[in-house]
């Protein structure tokens, strides 16, 4: 009896220390008065886990804040000098490897482009990366990192931690990442789909202006994926694949797909598919990549711009299925399409996407292109680990503290 009080008591002061840890981060810097006011805990409650946040630093004090009345009393924010995490961003053609604050500010990044005619295989990829995890581990210290998250490409099938197809990149398929970041690293490393990653940085940077609401980011790169967000969290179905509208069909006469399908969305608007319909058997040779065919289309290209739009208005022919479907309050649009001219594909999605609904359902629909600063793949895969040291601080802080 007395144990299992104990552990309440241990589980309650966790859920405490994450519900602080999440509030103040999205307030930045605040008073522990105001924490107290903000999470409905007793002030004696909130002083009491600061101290321990103090002591692990992960929170810092930041100077005096003018309250009501003319008091002052001294901020608190998350300490961007303390800790770290690993954020991962693996894709089809190339993977991205950087190092994070507990703010989700990016410290370091780097970028690996495979060459078109010599793509290493999955195992000799995950060693490279594994390889620079370790590095950076190393020279910012075993004791600071504390878990890494690995964006993917989809579908991938949450529950069992595995990539289930990529269009175009077979050897992926069935590989099991979680073993092998289980057995590589030190630290834990999380999974999440690509877009689900970049749904948590628009989400991160967003605050809680659109916590009550539908919000649904598209990843419209070589591969397209939803990440929806509803009431402050991700949804992602039964095994974790939800959002797959890749492999929605537009055109149930249409191209094949890998998957089994014809018609796929991701057959007509991803990044891969534009190039290959621009320069044909050449696509993907030297001078024939999407980096190429972007500079051609910003520089007023008529021809190639014009399958440009066409592929923006098969994108929005996919969103209003998902409209349709999750009637969301916002859409946002990033990612590898986005970038060769994003007025013309607001401007296309937008026109598509009005025809296609109900006059009530646009008007209330908010549909814009990331303006996101960064890669917000990579950034959320951050996020990701993030979010999971906040979940449980002591778990990962204060065991880090008692084993150094």
């Amino acid at each position: 009896m007395n144990q299992n009080r104990g552990i309440n008591q241990d589980v309650t002061q966790e859920m405490n220390r994450s519900l602080l840890l999440k509030s103040l981060r999205r307030e930045g810097v605040c008073s522990r008065a105001h924490l107290a006011a903000l999470t409905g805990l007793k002030q004696a409650t909130v002083t009491n886990i600061m101290k321990d946040f103090l002591n692990w630093g992960i929170v810092k004090e930041v100077g005096f804040l003018n309250g009501s009345k003319g008091r002052r009393s001294i901020g608190v924010s998350i300490n961007p000098d303390g800790y770290r995490v690993i954020g991962v961003r693996l894709a089809r053609k190339h993977y991205s490897v950087g190092l994070f604050d507990l703010t989700g500010k990016q410290i370091v990044k780097e970028r690996v482009d495979f060459e078109p005619e010599k793509q290493p295989g999955a195992e000799e990829i995950l060693n490279q990366i594994a390889g620079r995890m370790r590095l950076l581990i190393q020279q910012y210290g075993k004791d600071s990192v504390l878990a890494a998250g690995l964006a993917v490409p989809g579908p991938f099938i949450a529950k069992k931690s595995r990539i289930a197809l990529i269009t175009g990149a077979d050897i992926w398929k069935d590989i099991e990442l979680k073993a092998f970041f289980d057995r590589e690293m030190d630290i834990p490393v999380f999974l999440e789909h690509n877009a689900n990653a970049g749904a948590y940085a628009h989400m991160w940077d967003l605050k809680e202006a659109y916590h009550d609401d539908i919000l649904v980011y598209i990843a419209a790169g070589q591969g397209i994926g939803a990440g929806i967000v509803m009431n402050g969290r991700i949804y992602e179905g039964a095994l974790g694949t939800a959002g797959e509208i890749g492999h929605m069909t537009i055109d149930r006469n249409g191209r094949p797909c890998a998957c089994g399908n014809r018609g796929c969305l991701e057959r007509y608007a991803s990044s891969l598919e534009l190039v290959k319909a621009v320069y044909g058997e050449r696509a993907g040779m030297e001078g024939c990549n999407f980096e190429d065919l972007e500079q051609r289309i910003r520089n007023g290209d008529t021809t190639d711009t014009e399958h440009y739009r066409r592929a923006c208005e098969s994108l929005g022919i996919g969103i209003i299925n998902i409209i349709n479907v999750i009637n969301p309050d916002r859409i946002i649009i990033g990612d590898d399409m986005a970038r060769p001219n994003p007025e013309l594909m607001e401007q296309t999605v937008r026109e598509t996407v009005q025809k296609g609904i109900l006059p009530d359902v646009w008007d209330e629909l908010t549909l814009s292109i990331s303006a996101y600063q960064g890669d917000p793949i990579l950034t959320g895969a951050a996020i990701v680990a993030i979010d999971r040291v906040f979940d449980s601080p002591g778990q990962y802080i204060e065991l880090n503290i008692e084993l150094c």
